[in-house]
This record gives C-alpha cells, structure tokens and sequence, in this order.
C-alpha cells in the first residue's frame, strides 16, 4: 500500500475520532447536566422508576467516558501509526459497536413495551407535578407544572378539565392569544398525556434510526483502522526487508 493511501487512512481515522471524541463530549456533558440539575432530578424522582433512570444516567457518563478514551486511542494511534494502539482501539471500537448494536435492536424488537413505559413515566411525572401544585408544601412544584405544560404545548393530564373553575393555570395559555386567561377559548384544551404519547411514538424510530447511526459510522472507522494496522505492518516488514539485505 502507498505511502499516499496510508496518509489518507491516517487522515481519514483522525477525522472519524474527533468526531467521536465530540459525541462522546457531548453525551457526558448531558449525562452529568441531567444528574446535577435540580428540574431533571426532581421529574426522575417523581417517574416512578428512579433507580433504573438514574441507573441509565450512570450508563450514559459511562458511555460518554469511553467514547472520549477510545477516541483519544484512535487519534493517537493514527498519528503515531502504532500498531499496538490501533489494535487496542480495534478490539475496543468492536466490543463498543456490538453492545450499540445490541441495544439498538432490543429497542426495535421491544418497541411497544420501550414506548409504553416511556409514556408512562412521564406521565408519572405530569401527574405528580399537577397534583403537589395544589400543595402548599410544594413551593416549586407549581414552576415545575408550568415548565412541562409550556414546553409540550398542553394543559393538565387530560385536558383542562383537569383545573376545574378559573383555577385553569396561565401555562395552558395560547402565547398568541393576549386576552388568555380571561376567557377559556384561549387555553391549550390538548392534554399532556396525549401530547406525550403522539410525541414518543412520532420520535421513537427517529431517535432509533440516530442511535443506529453512531454504531455504523464506527464501523468505517473500524475499517479505516484494520487497513492503516495492515498498512503499517506491510511497510515495516519491508523496512526490514531492506535492512537484512544491506546488512
């Protein structure tokens, strides 16, 4: 193999890890935001499956910390054009894209089981959030009710049936109707639940088709590092080649 084929895999592997390097960034940067946040904390509380989503956040911080070491030891490995590093990074990348792939497709076969207990979470979540709001021992529940209903574009669980009277928060408003809330015809009148399950059936195969996305491009990179090893093997067996002849 040339001299110029190996600069462009050298190139090319460098090009795939900095991109690693920056999802890899980017995942332990929203692992560790969600695990500090005070918002985040309290909706994962109230889902009624904390353990497994504060479990899924350790994953995550763990997944994020991986990316960001195995792609330090692809772009150095491709700098360096070291055997030894590219072959751990190899042996790394294909323990990395099996679990990926995996994962990807649990979440395809278990499809409906994944969306119903998504749904039913945040829900969970609405629910509890709704009804501490009437609660004078929750001061930021009433922020937190009306953070959720402003972001989804909804009012109450079901509807805002749900705020019986003038009680009707000023969340479920329409932001371009500047009389709400005076009168009722200016409320959001969707309800969350229904919101939240148009939402997670529209986005699943969407977020699955991105999840897919990551495992595929590092098996080009795991590609590009198998042909740079076999190039660089190639080149000092005949580095050495050459030294026996002389000698």
């Amino acid at each position: 193999m040339g001299r110029g084929c190996t600069t462009f895999l050298v190139v090319a592997l460098m090009t795939f890890n900095v991109i690693f390097l920056l999802i890899g960034a980017a995942i332990l940067c929203f692992a560790v935001y969600c695990y500090v946040d005070s918002l985040i904390q309290s909706a994962v509380s109230r889902s009624g499956h904390a353990d497994k989503m504060q479990n899924l956040l350790y994953a995550l911080i763990g997944l994020g910390l991986l990316t960001i070491v195995v792609a330090v030891f692809g772009c150095c490995g491709a700098y360096h054009e070291s055997r030894c590093l590219l072959g751990t990074y190899s042996i790394c990348l294909t323990i990395m894209f099996g679990v990926e792939i995996a994962t990807a497709a649990l979440c395809l076969v278990f499809k409906v089981e994944t969306e119903r207990r998504i749904i039913q979470a945040l829900e969970n979540i609405i629910m509890r959030f709704k009804n501490e709001s009437v609660d004078e021992n929750f001061d930021k529940s009433d922020s937190y009710r009306d953070w959720i209903q402003k972001s989804l574009h909804c009012c109450g669980i079901n509807g805002m049936s749900d705020y019986p009277g003038l009680t009707v928060p000023s969340s479920c408003c329409i932001p371009k109707h500047r009389n709400c809330p005076e009168k009722s015809a200016s409320y959001t009148i969707v309800g969350c639940k229904q919101v939240i399950n148009d939402l997670v059936k529209e986005k699943f195969l969407m977020a699955i088709i991105l999840i897919m996305s990551v495992p595929l491009s590092k098996l080009f990179a795991l590609l590009f590092a198998i042909l740079l090893c076999c190039s660089v093997k190639q080149r000092n067996e005949v580095e050495y080649t050459e030294v026996q002849v002389n000698v």
